[in-house]
């Protein structure tokens, strides 16, 4: 029969199974938070369950998360923690990203992986972090638009309320978790755009600071 050794690795075996399956699926499971308290309240549950499983998770169990994501057909919705609409998916990635964190800088973690998956971290995350930086701007070019479209009559009352919206939309927690695992072409490329998106530069002719958001905020 089955010892007890043989079901603990065949319980860890599922549950890394269903974890992989959440990652493939995290838009249809956390895109939106629904009205019946009871089905939120599970989702929420959820989300807890998985970033607890992740937390014992080994570099390369966290790298076929991570290309789950970036492998499915399904745009995962990245939102900033706190967000009305849902921040599940995000707590999941960030917890991702935090225990790769960790396992990497962790001297006597080193023994959990090798440079096999060393390497398909850094693939992972390299994809997902184009993933990641992809919808920013994204987001920020759909924020501009809309309050420009919105604003035609006074341009000047664009920048502060552009700044509102980008902190109210940007998932700056993932950007921040995300910079561990970042190399210098990466990381010139959030500052970039951190500099050119959160303060809102060159929408507010008075020159005062009544639109910006410190751009330090999305990198420390």
């Amino acid at each position: 029969g089955l010892a007890a050794k043989d079901d603990l690795v065949f319980l860890s075996e599922l549950m890394r199974i269903v974890c992989m399956t959440v990652f493939r699926h995290l838009r249809f499971l956390f895109g939106g938070l629904p009205s019946d308290l009871s089905a939120s309240e599970t989702t929420n549950n959820l989300a807890k369950v998985v970033c607890q499983c992740v937390r014992g998770m080994d570099l390369g169990a966290l790298s076929a998360c991570l290309a789950a994501v970036v492998c499915s057909a399904e745009q995962p919705p990245l939102r900033p923690i706190g967000s009305t609409s849902g921040d599940g998916a995000s707590l999941i990635l960030i917890s991702v990203l935090e225990r790769a964190t960790e396992l990497l800088t962790d001297p006597h973690a080193a023994c959990n992986y090798n440079m096999g998956n060393r390497s398909f971290w850094q693939a992972s995350f390299d994809e997902f972090f184009g993933l990641l930086t992809k919808y920013c701007m994204n987001k920020y070019h759909s924020i501009m638009q809309s309050m420009l479209i919105q604003s035609t009559s006074n341009v000047d009352d664009v920048g502060p309320d552009a700044a509102k919206a980008i902190s109210r939309e940007m998932p700056v927690e993932l950007l921040r978790a995300s910079l561990p695992h970042t190399d210098e072409r990466q990381r010139k490329l959030l500052l970039d755009f951190a500099q050119h998106s959160i303060p809102v530069v060159g929408f507010n002719n008075t020159g005062g600071n009544g639109g910006h958001v410190n751009s330090e905020t999305v990198l420390s």
